[in-house]
């Protein structure tokens, strides 16, 4: 009995609120995120009325900010850089007044992007989640299983602005560790198995970013047949490369996302301005192994992180 009074009140105290969601693609990698927003927001206390949008890749993408304003929404959620970008363009049209806040998630970078002035303080009309895992964390955990490095190596695009942001950031964080990173740059993935060869006897493990030339699949390629021909560790962002050969990888929790975006969401509605929020970064990194590496390697991979990690691969 006391379950179904339970109920009943939080149906009779719940919040009915218009909040539209905008996605960079329909489905799929954000899937995740939607749904653990949704979830997070009704333990809020809250209603959600459905108010999805979707970019499709044509001309029809340029009337979705106009469309989803139309609606007046308490909020808007922009999920992917693309769906942030296009309502950040839009806004630079359009009166202040006109601008309802937006709370992005799943963004890569989103003070390289313009959408906030800083980590600390978004100063616009858009506060949100940052999609990256700083390399810091990313540094220690590859340290944790291979204890020897000392030199990383990590190819990146020039013309790239999100890279060399990263890849500055990666510099500090290494050199605050003790680490040395040595970057060198490929704009096409043609060139990443020549501009590779530079590093051959200089680096003790390889670090690969999510940039557009090196996590292509002809890029990761070439990275990984020079990683196997020198037997140098490789530490990945993603799950799918590890499966491909990666020795391990530290990546987001993109059911996290959505919750990230929840909590700037909730403060919104409970009176705070978007401006005065911070940038909210990952909170649970997920890490992946792939043991046959290891042993090709002649690692031994701690057992305390093989127990923690979210998969282990074997074959």
């Amino acid at each position: 009995m006391f379950g179904v009074w339970s109920v009943i009140n939080a149906l009779l105290t719940a919040q009915s609120v218009d909040i539209a969601i905008l996605l960079s693609r329909e489905g799929g990698i954000y899937a995740d995120a939607v749904n653990r927003f949704r979830q997070e927001l009704e333990a809020q206390g809250y209603t959600l009325q459905p108010l999805t949008f979707a970019l499709k890749g044509d001309r029809s993408d340029a009337e979705l900010p106009r469309r989803v304003l139309e609606r007046r929404p308490k909020v808007i959620v922009a999920v992917g850089t693309d769906a942030a970008l296009l309502l950040k363009s839009h806004y630079e049209r359009v009166p202040a007044q006109q601008q309802i806040p937006v709370v992005f998630t799943m963004v890569l970078d989103p003070v390289g992007q313009g959408l906030v002035v800083s980590a600390e303080r978004s100063g616009s009309r858009f506060a949100g989640v940052a999609l990256a895992v700083r390399p810091q964390r990313q540094f220690r955990i590859l340290l944790d299983a291979v204890a020897t490095v000392k030199r990383i190596g990590v190819v990146y695009n020039p013309t790239d602005p999100v890279s060399v942001r990263l890849i500055e950031q990666s510099r500090e964080d290494a050199e605050r560790m003790g680490l040395q990173l040595i970057a060198v740059p490929a704009e096409q993935p043609a060139q990443v198995a020549s501009v590779l060869q530079t590093l051959a006897n200089a680096v003790d493990a390889l670090w690969l970013i999510p940039d557009p030339v090196c996590a292509s699949p002809e890029g990761f390629q070439a990275l990984l047949e020079f990683a196997t021909r020198h037997k140098l560790p490789v530490l990945a962002f993603a799950e799918s490369y590890v499966r491909r050969g990666a020795l391990l990888a530290a990546g987001v929790d993109l059911a996290e996302q959505g919750a990230l975006a929840a909590e700037q969401v909730t403060r919104i509605l409970n009176g705070e301005k978007p401006e005065d929020l911070p940038l909210l970064t990952p909170r649970r990194v997920l890490t992946y192994y792939n043991m046959r590496t290891a042993r090709l390697l002649n690692l031994a991979i701690p057992d305390m992180l093989l127990n923690l990690a979210a998969k282990v691969y074997e074959q």
